[in-house]
């Protein structure tokens, strides 16, 4: 009887501990959604994404001057409404994924891959690469472009 009891205290434990997770991530959730982006953010985004491929020296004093406000209110605000990066994390990650989607056809080579990214040269390209990553171009694309082969036949 004893044997049980413990089971059953243990087991209850553990069912409020899972509550209390969930509940605690219920809270997060809704108070990350609480705050509204505010126009200026989306406009941004926006911007961003429209730009990204071709601005290959897309600034924040030069995106801010488009939106008319100051540049470095948008570099302190900028890190709430982008995944807690500042502009020019942002700006590397959306580098970092692009040049994967190029890794993925092996028409470019790296130094290319490096210049359509916008990364001054393929050194600079490797060391952001490895560290957003945490692997080094060449065996990212070859494992790549690899597995791509595996599915396909």
């Amino acid at each position: 009887m004893g044997k049980v009891f413990a089971k059953r205290k243990a087991y209850t434990k553990s069912i409020e501990h899972l509550l209390m997770d969930v509940y605690n991530k219920f809270l997060k959730q809704k108070q990350g959604t609480g705050r509204k982006t505010p126009a200026w953010a989306k406009e941004l985004k926006e911007i961003i994404q429209d730009q990204i491929d071709t601005n290959l020296s897309l600034s924040l004093k030069e995106v801010s001057k488009g939106l008319s406000i100051h540049p470095s209110y948008v570099s302190r605000e900028f890190s709430k409404y982008f995944d807690d990066l500042s502009f020019g994390e942002y700006i590397r990650k959306l580098r970092i994924e692009k040049s994967i989607q190029l890794m993925g056809q092996s028409k470019y080579s790296l130094s290319e891959i490096a210049f359509l990214t916008g990364f001054s040269d393929q050194s600079h390209f490797n060391r952001i690469f490895k560290k957003h990553t945490g692997k080094n171009p060449s065996i990212y694309q070859k494992n790549l472009l690899k597995g791509k082969k595996n599915t396909k036949g």
